[in-house]
Order: C-alpha cells, then sequence, then structure tokens
C-alpha cells in the first residue's frame, strides 16, 4: 500500500480534511517537509505529532485526519534524514539538534496557528523524542503529552559488540551507517496487508548514522538522569497489548515514576503499530480524549 493510498483512505475517514504540504525551517536553515492537518472546525489546541525512527508521517495520516475530523489541528513534521526529508538519510548531529528541531517545530505549531498552547503526540522512539524534550522544555506552552508505544524501554537492541562499534564510529568515522535492528515487519503489526506495505515502503529508514545513534542514546541518558515527578504535563499512555518491541510494564513504571501527577494509562490488544490493526476505532477514541484533554491550569 503506498503512502498516496494511504492518505486516500485517511481522506475517505475524513473528508471534510484539508491537508496542505508545507515545509518547515530547522535551526540549520535545513528544511523538513509537514503535513497540515486543517479540521472543519477547530476544538483546543493543535497537535504536534511526531513519528518514530523507521517511520514518517506517511504511516499515521489514518490518525492524523481522524484527530483533525473531532476538531484538532495537526502538524506532522517529518524528522529530519527520515522520510521525504531532504537532509541526508538517517543523520543528525546531535541529541541537541534532534531537541532544537523539535523547538522548532513547536515554534512553528504555535506562529501558524496563532495559540498559546499545543498538545504533543509521539509515537514509538518519536514518544521518546518528545519524553526527553518536555522534560528539559519550559512547559508554559505544552498543553497535554500523549506516548502511543513509546521506545522508553526497549525488547529490542543491538549486541554489545555492535555498540562499541557505533561508540567508535562516532568517534573515528561518525558517518558510519548500522542497521536499525527493527527490520522484521513482523515486529510493528499483524496485519498481513500493512506488513506489505512497509516490506515495499521507499521512505522506511533501515539504517542511521553512527551519530545519530549515539544521539538516541543520549536521548535516553536524559531521560534515565532525571529526577521522579520532574514530567510536569498531564500525559496519556498508550500500550500496544502484544508489543514486541516494547516493554509495556518496565514503560508504565517509568512514565509513571517520572509524572507529577496520576497518568492516564490504556492498554490496547494490538501489535507495536496500534494504528495498523485491522479495527483500530477503539485506538482513534482514546486518540482524540487524550489530545484533546485541557491542562489542569485552564479547566
Amino acid at each position: 500500500m503506498s503512502d498516496s493510498k494511504k492518505i486516500t483512505f485517511a481522506n475517505r475517514l475524513a473528508d471534510d480534511v484539508r491537508i496542505t504540504s508545507e515545509m518547515l525551517k530547522l535551526p540549520d536553515g535545513q528544511e523538513t517537509p509537514v503535513l497540515h492537518h486543517r479540521p472543519p472546525q477547530k476544538v483546543g489546541v493543535p497537535v504536534l505529532y511526531v513519528h518514530g525512527i523507521q517511520s514518517h508521517p506517511g504511516w499515521f495520516t489514518g490518525s492524523a485526519q481522524v484527530l483533525a475530523r473531532a476538531g484538532s489541528e495537526v502538524f506532522q513534521v517529518t524528522r529530519r534524514g527520515s522520510g521525504a526529508s531532504p537532509a541526508r538519510k538517517g543523520d543528525a548531529e546531535s541529541a541537541e539538534q534532534i531537541l532544537g528541531d523539535v523547538d522548532a517545530a513547536v515554534r512553528y505549531v504555535l506562529e501558524t496557528t496563532g495559540d498559546q498552547r499545543l498538545a504533543l503526540l509521539g509515537v514509538s522512539w518519536g514518544g521518546k523524542l518528545l519524553t526527553a524534550y518536555t522534560l528539559r522544555a519550559d512547559v508554559a506552552n505544552i498543553d497535554s503529552l500523549t506516548l502511543v508505544a513509546p521506545g522508553l524501554k526497549s525488547l529490542v537492541d543491538v549486541s554489545i559488540a555492535t555498540k562499541l562499534a557505533i561508540l567508535l564510529a562516532r568517534i573515528f568515522y561518525p558517518g558510519a551507517y548500522f542497521n536499525i535492528p527493527l527490520n522484521d515487519v513482523s515486529l510493528f503489526t499483524d496485519n498481513t496487508e500493512m506488513r506489505e506495505y512497509l516490506r515495499d515502503d521507499p521512505h522506511r529508514l533501515r539504517r542511521a548514522t553512527a551519530r545519530f545513534l549515539f544521539a538516541s542514546a543520549m536521548l535516553d541518558r536524559i531521560i534515565a538522569r532525571a529526577d521522579e515527578r520532574t514530567l510536569k504535563v498531564p500525559t496519556t499512555l498508550i500500550l500496544a497489548g502484544r508489543d514486541r518491541i516494547i516493554d509495556n510494564d518496565a514503560t508504565c513504571d517509568l512514565v509513571e515514576w517520572l509524572a507529577d501527577r496520576p497518568v492516564r494509562v490504556h492498554r490496547i490488544g494490538a501489535a507495536h503499530t496500534i494504528e495498523f490493526e485491522q479495527y483500530p476505532q477503539p485506538f482513534y477514541k482514546i486518540l482524540i480524549r487524550a489530545v484533546q484533554q485541557r491542562s489542569e491550569t485552564e479547566r
């Protein structure tokens, strides 16, 4: 299934939602694509939707369109080096650069919409990125954080030997590529059609540079070093019950330890990419409630 077919399917779900393709200028002058979903009638704050390490916005147009139809103005930003980004594939200089890109995306959403606050939504590795970002950011403009099968505690990792090779390459040849250990499409979904889509997806990121993988480890370090109750935004955690990539119990324990208030936790009987289930409607309902929740200060 091509991205265009996925978007066409999403449009059938939400044919009263308009999608435009825009470009976000990152701090170093590089540009990256943004899918902007405009609702027929806006409800609540806009949503910044961040994808995972191998994925790109095309994987999640269905849920973005459902959110828009429910009233949320949604911005799907392509991470530098992924999807249709013109930057070098699978590359980033550092964790600080990636976090700076998120900050630029936050400012873009607020400036484009004129809103003072926004909701953050991250899937898989994107959930890890947004968790690290929120721990370090001024949360005055963050209304809520929704994490979908976030890559905070993983069941899948590279070997110790590969980690050593990445560390050495980061010092001596930072642009060297290594396989991302998620190339088995069955890890993502049990849906045969969507497995075929993943196998054929030309924009799926299968390899990343040593410095990107080191940057990813530095995001883990930011989260690991955070103190208890330092995640100071309303947080929803959505877990896939049949996840073979994420350690659900360890992830839940970590998020509840970090959060400064009770976390809304939902467990759905699905494989890792809940979006790809044959009947994702229960997931969509939970997602709509999560991103449209109001922070306690505005209730």
